[in-house]
């Protein structure tokens, strides 16, 4: 499987509606909470800064949780999260300090990395950003490759809301083409400040 160093992908409905005059000017950052997920190592535990909206979602503060010794990209600290053989998956998300504009271009980067051993949740799978107005998944922003790689590599997006968005959220999910729920893990540390982007 090739696996690109950025992986960039367009999802999303553009408006067309030319964006706010303020913004334009600004070139506005919206700088996360608790960008590098610090807080003390501990199984189903939400990193401070964050939430989880899907059902039955336990995320891991890492190093140590689970036996996973894996080194921080960045900080003491960073979040795993976890897709189940039952169809459920893990997720991190926050309300952002100034809502997405629809039809603004904007980038953000991730550092993502893969466990080879997770107590059975062994396999790769991917990433998948959501924006929304509430702590629900509304619009998926953007999708990663499958994350197979056990040294940490930086992901950069571009996305485009199809309206405002007060939410963000990062979930784990299965394998692009694949329709059968696994086990599989993806560690998740050092998210950049949301900016401004021209189109593509």
């Amino acid at each position: 499987m090739r696996v690109s160093f950025v992986a960039s992908m367009w999802i999303g409905l553009a408006l067309w509606a030319p964006a706010p005059l303020a913004l334009q000017q600004t070139g506005e950052k919206i700088v996360l909470r608790n960008p590098s997920f610090e807080d003390s190592p501990g199984a189903s535990k939400i990193p401070r800064g964050w939430i989880t909206v899907g059902m039955g979602s336990t995320p891991d503060m890492m190093p140590g949780a689970w036996g996973v010794q894996c080194p921080p990209q960045d900080g003491a600290s960073f979040v795993a999260l976890v897709t189940r053989h039952d169809g459920t998956v893990e997720d991190v998300g926050q309300r952002l300090p100034s809502p997405l504009t629809p039809n603004v271009c904007y980038t953000f980067s991730i550092y993502l990395a893969h466990s080879p051993r997770y107590v059975s949740h062994d396999l790769p799978v991917r990433l998948r950003v959501w924006g929304s107005d509430g702590p629900s998944k509304k619009q998926l922003l953007c999708s990663s490759e499958s994350i197979s790689h056990r040294e940490w590599r930086k992901y950069t997006f571009q996305f485009v809301p199809n309206h405002a968005m007060q939410y963000l959220i990062l979930e784990a999910y299965y394998a692009p083409g694949v329709f059968k729920p696994y086990r599989g893990n993806l560690l998740l540390d050092n998210c950049s400040p949301i900016e401004r982007c021209e189109r593509a």
